[in-house]
């Protein structure tokens, strides 16, 4: 690829050129230097934003049981002796534990970050700190600390860490306003296939003792790529890059080099490399990477926050595209396409044929489920339809679709009287997931789902003797207003001493029961 690059540049002979011997032309040669001289301020700034993540899954000295409690908390480590060697060193084992000190690097596993602000939040990949039991930090300067899982979700591979010590030196590193060459009409793009780029990481306990990380450059070989290798679909439950999301670069990424950086000639971030191809059971002479489009940056910013990433859920089913777009073969009762007023086939005017989701072209289903899952749940999306020859936009809150991909959440919702409730989409998945035959009949029922009891609150009291409700039962009104979603439920709860809720068993509505808190 560098030749070619070279050739581009005009510093490759043509066949009709000068004798080789001849000396550079003086511009050619500055042209190149000025290249080089943008290669150096590209990787120079990125450096104090681009740290080394080690990652253990040995067995540690248990945490306190108050800290053991709590998600993603995986702690420091305290080794039994400040120094090595010592007069009276302990076990070896015990000083493998240490992730700090850089000869243990090579028996653990490894990947880099990126540094997303100066209180110590760590973007990285999902797979790389799956199961992990202890995770180390380094920066540039060498200097580190151990982190905590703040938020992390596989189905978009992404998960941030949160320090645990102050590291000096670290630098919030500056995304680019990542737009895809598919994206909305009135959006140019800004990624594309041809692009030069230059990637900054860590490749496996290279540089680890000092915190540097490794550059190469190259340019992007396409974008909206899937990930190589098996591709079930298991009820549409699968990670965001079976959509089609990946940037591909030939500039290779080894087993090792997720969470990198993916820069463009300006020294901003557009994507996260990643070794996916071979968490999906293949190879690729080149790499692949995670875009920062607004479809992930839209998740970044929850796990920022150490949230759940609640994905969208519409309500349809689709049958096979068409020139004009993806025609909706059924809409289940109940869901937002439902009260949006959507057709499918069967409809009488029907059926609605999507064309675009805010703008986006939609073409195929995963250009559909990729558009709904990421703009996440209780957001209002516009729809766009094409029926017979009308075209039409309709605004839909999207509900929430329910997945049993790991996740880790540390900022959990706030409790009302010990209660707190979730989109009732979850339960109705969870009965199609199951094959439940009845949900066919009960549709999307309305309100919110009891999700947890905290112990010994008025809820827990209360709520727990009507039968098995978390998870299973939903409130319908409080005080006597319909709720529909977490946010109404929170706005109708916020401030009040005293609450009354009408709570249902979904299969038999009918049999609803009054209950007041505290």
């Amino acid at each position: 690829m560098r030749h070619a690059f070279l050739w581009l540049l005009g510093l490759a002979p043509l066949a009709a050129a000068a004798d080789p011997a001849d000396s550079p032309d003086p511009a050619t040669k500055e042209l190149a230097r000025g290249l080089e001289r943008q290669m150096r301020r590209v990787i120079d700034a990125a450096e104090p934003g681009v740290v080394a993540v080690v990652v253990s899954h040995q067995k540690y000295p248990p945490l306190p049981a108050e800290e053991r409690k709590l998600p993603g908390r995986l702690g420091g480590y305290t080794p039994p002796v400040a120094k090595f060697p010592s007069p009276n060193p302990p076990p070896s084992a015990d000083l493998k534990l240490d992730l700090s000190d850089a000869r243990n690097a090579p028996d653990n596993q490894f990947g880099s970050g990126l540094v997303l602000d100066a209180k110590g939040l760590v973007l990285t990949s999902f797979h790389l700190i799956d199961g992990a039991t202890k995770v180390y930090v380094r920066g540039a300067n060498g200097k580190g600390s151990y982190a905590d899982v703040h938020a992390a979700d596989a189905r978009s591979d992404l998960a941030v860490l949160k320090l645990i010590d102050a590291v000096p030196g670290l630098k919030p590193v500056k995304f680019a306003n990542v737009v895809l060459p598919d994206g909305a009409a009135d959006e140019k793009a800004t990624v594309y296939r041809g692009m030069w780029i230059v990637s900054v990481g860590h490749p496996p306990t290279a540089g680890f003792g000092t915190g540097s990380p490794s550059a190469n450059w190259g340019m992007l070989s396409n974008v909206r790529r899937k990930a190589p290798g098996p591709d079930r679909e298991e009820l549409r439950v699968r990670p965001l890059y079976h959509y089609g999301t990946l940037l591909q670069t030939d500039a290779r990424i080894t087993l090792g080099c997720s969470g990198g950086a993916v820069l463009n000639l300006d020294g901003e971030v557009i994507a996260l490399t990643s070794t996916i191809t071979a968490v999906a059971g293949s190879d690729s002479a080149g790499g692949f990477a995670i875009p920062f489009d607004r479809n992930y940056r839209r998740i970044v910013d929850v796990l920022k926050e150490g949230r759940e990433v609640e994905y969208g859920f519409l309500g349809v089913a689709v049958d096979r595209p068409t020139a004009f777009g993806l025609p909706i073969a059924s809409v289940t009762p109940g869901t937002p396409a439902s009260t949006a007023g959507m057709v499918g086939s069967r409809g009488t005017s029907g059926p609605d044929t999507v064309v675009a989701i805010d703008g986006v072209p939609v073409r195929e289903q995963d250009d559909l489920f990729l558009q709904v899952a990421s703009a996440l749940a209780g957001t209002k999306i516009r729809v766009t339809l094409l029926r017979g020859n009308r075209k039409r936009d309709v605004d839909v809150v999207l509900a929430k679709y329910h997945h049993t991909l790991p996740s880790v959440v540390t900022q959990r919702p706030p409790a009302v009287f010990g209660l707190r409730v979730d989109h009732s989409s979850v339960r109705f998945l969870q009965m199609q997931m199951a094959r439940d035959n009845i949900v066919s009949e009960v549709g999307l029922p309305p309100g919110v789902l009891i999700r947890d009891l905290d112990a010994g609150t008025a809820a827990d009291t209360k709520l727990r003797p009507l039968g098995d409700v978390v998870g299973k039962w939903l409130v319908t009104h409080v005080d006597g207003k319909a709720v529909t979603t977490p946010a109404e439920f929170a706005r109708e709860t916020e401030g009040k001493a005293s609450i009354k809720l009408r709570v249902i068993e979904p299969t038999a509505p009918d049999k609803g029961k009054e209950v007041t808190l505290p």
